[in-house]
């Protein structure tokens, strides 16, 4: 199983500038970061080299040749750098895309130079039309070139090309959706395989929206257990849940929904990397989390992996007793869209507390005391749970809802777009940052051999 994933709008972009060359084809380099998570590959492009007029050996209407000298520059880089090279050019005037016999020769010649030039990785090949694509990869261990499965176009909302996935025998059940959404959108529903940190309050009332909606795939992340304090607001749990963990019981709660999901759930702080692995065989994520050291490393993998998630949050303020403030926040987190960094939604402080080892948090002169419970009321998780949701549905299946940052103040009655733009140097969501930068970069958290 094998995806190319672009961070939005560089596939937009790498089409609509090697078209200008028309009616001659067009190529284009492109440096990807490998990933190898959850049983698939998934090659995350990371910079594009248009070659220039002297960079080809032969170029025109039907074919396109670069110059080896052209192709070595950027085959030296992606060996030094660990990346994929994956080669990009057009058919002008096709309708649908296809490889030509010419380009399957080509392919065949130059298969085992990269191989031996950028060995231990795959390498990959894109033809693009004015309304189409084709790609198909090689792997490293293969003679031949495999299809890929899908290529992602990741950013506000989340486009695949070159895959149809149809509904056999769509249920009645879903009836009332595809009339939303379309037999498109209800596809891809039930094709994503969706990640939820966090199975408190927001996190189980998303698990059961999205097992409602059709979702049959979850990954589901929380370690915690059930208190009897939890009981107010976590839907599907009961008294005799009592000591049984968050994520056995939101299992449950959507196998009453729908018997024939698939669940992975782990119970294990998603600040370990090895509860992180999990998520990255994921391609949406609901971050449901109250810490900020969670929030800091779903942030991170957002954008270093191109996954996109939605970060939710309910806070009520209380002084004196007295209820001061309501609100809630839904946003979503993908490539031109800004992080928490960019926004000063993390706090540096909080987060190197959430990621220490208890042995270090003990031993911290500068941390004292315990936390408070924070006030939890299940309507307000409801609706912000619920416009969480609703933007996932607009992202990845179409609703023309055009929001990516929500700000609820309940205690006005006002929902609010919130609109900001991404840092060009962030350290996380930006070029210059961990973008893309897939397994070349070390996952953030902590080694599971340090909890």
């Amino acid at each position: 199983m094998t995806q190319l994933v672009f961070p939005n709008p560089a596939l937009d972009m790498l089409r609509g500038q090697l078209l200008q060359h028309s009616p001659d084809e067009a190529a284009a380099v492109l440096l990807a970061s490998p990933s190898f998570h959850g049983g698939r590959t998934r090659l995350l492009i990371r910079d594009c080299f248009h070659v220039p007029a002297e960079g080809y050996r032969d170029k025109s209407s039907s074919h396109v040749t670069i110059d080896p000298n052209t192709l070595s520059r950027h085959l030296k880089q992606a060996r030094l750098d660990g990346s994929s090279l994956v080669l990009a050019h057009t058919h002008p005037f096709a309708q649908k895309a296809n490889f030509s016999m010419v380009d399957d020769e080509a392919e065949r010649k130059l298969d085992p130079v990269l191989k031996q030039r950028a060995p231990n990785r795959p390498h990959a090949f894109i033809v693009l039309t004015p309304s189409d694509l084709a790609a198909r990869v090689w792997m490293n261990d293969k003679s031949r070139s495999l299809a890929v499965e899908a290529v992602v176009d990741v950013g506000r909302t989340i486009s695949f090309y070159g895959v149809t996935k149809e509904i056999d025998g769509l249920s009645a059940i879903y009836d009332r959706s595809v009339r939303a959404l379309g037999r498109e959108g209800q596809a891809r529903l039930k094709a994503t395989r969706f990640g939820i940190v966090g199975l408190g309050g927001l996190g189980s009332l998303v698990a059961e929206q999205l097992a409602h909606s059709g979702v049959d795939n979850f990954v589901l992340i929380d370690f915690d257990k059930i208190e009897e304090s939890n009981l107010n607001r976590i839907v599907g749990s009961r008294r005799s849940d009592i000591g049984r963990s968050k994520v056995n019981v939101a299992s449950n709660l959507i196998r009453r929904i729908n018997k024939s999901a698939k669940i992975t759930a782990e119970q294990r702080d998603v600040t370990s990397q090895s509860a992180l692995e999990s998520l990255l065989g994921c391609d949406f994520v609901f971050c449901c989390t109250d810490s900020h050291g969670s929030r800091a490393v779903l942030n991170q993998i957002t954008y270093q992996y191109l996954l996109p998630t939605i970060d939710l949050g309910v806070h009520i303020e209380v002084i004196e007793r007295r209820v001061n403030s309501i609100t809630g926040r839904v946003q979503m987190l993908a490539p031109g869209l800004p992080c928490l960094v960019c926004q000063n939604l993390l706090d540096p402080e909080r987060v190197r507390q959430d990621l220490m080892t208890p042995a270090q948090r003990a031993a911290d002169p500068y941390i004292v005391g315990a936390e408070v419970p924070q006030p939890a009321v299940i309507p307000l998780n409801g609706t912000v749970a619920s416009l969480g949701v609703t933007m996932m549905l607009s992202a990845l299946a179409g609703l023309p809802i055009s929001s990516r940052h929500q700000i609820v103040l309940f205690h006005k009655g006002v929902v609010r777009s919130a609109s900001s733009t991404p840092q060009p140097t962030c350290v996380v969501c930006s070029r210059k940052g961990a973008l893309a930068r897939g397994d070349l970069y070390p996952l953030p958290g902590r080694p599971d051999a340090a909890r």
